[in-house]
């Protein structure tokens, strides 16, 4: 048997927030699960006003829950503009019905 002692878990979601003159990236990198996912539309309005261009970059994101899509259908639903080009980001996209852009790195 493997061990009977229970495994550490641990999640982590870094954002990273880009300002550039007409726009603002936020690069996710990590998990976007439950409470870390709760986090992310509150770290976006904290940095960005309502008016700003806002492009959440989801290439580095490994995995989302029920949590996690619900956080990315209320940024799509504030007008935040998604890029990714990575197979999981892009079902994920696909999977909720956002329209990702074409990259502007």
């Amino acid at each position: 048997t493997l061990g009977k002692e229970p495994a550490l878990i641990l999640v982590v979601l870094r954002i990273t927030i880009l300002y550039f003159g007409d726009r603002t990236k936020a690069v996710l990198n990590g998990q976007l699960v439950g409470e870390w996912a709760e986090c992310l539309s509150k770290a976006i309005a904290q940095c960005c006003s309502t008016r700003d261009t806002v492009e959440i970059d989801l290439d580095g994101i490994t995995c989302a829950d029920r949590a996690g899509e619900q956080a990315l259908l209320s940024l799509w639903r504030a007008h935040r503009r998604f890029l990714c080009t990575s197979p999981f980001a892009r079902t994920l996209c696909e999977h909720l019905g956002i329209p990702v852009e074409a990259d502007s790195r």
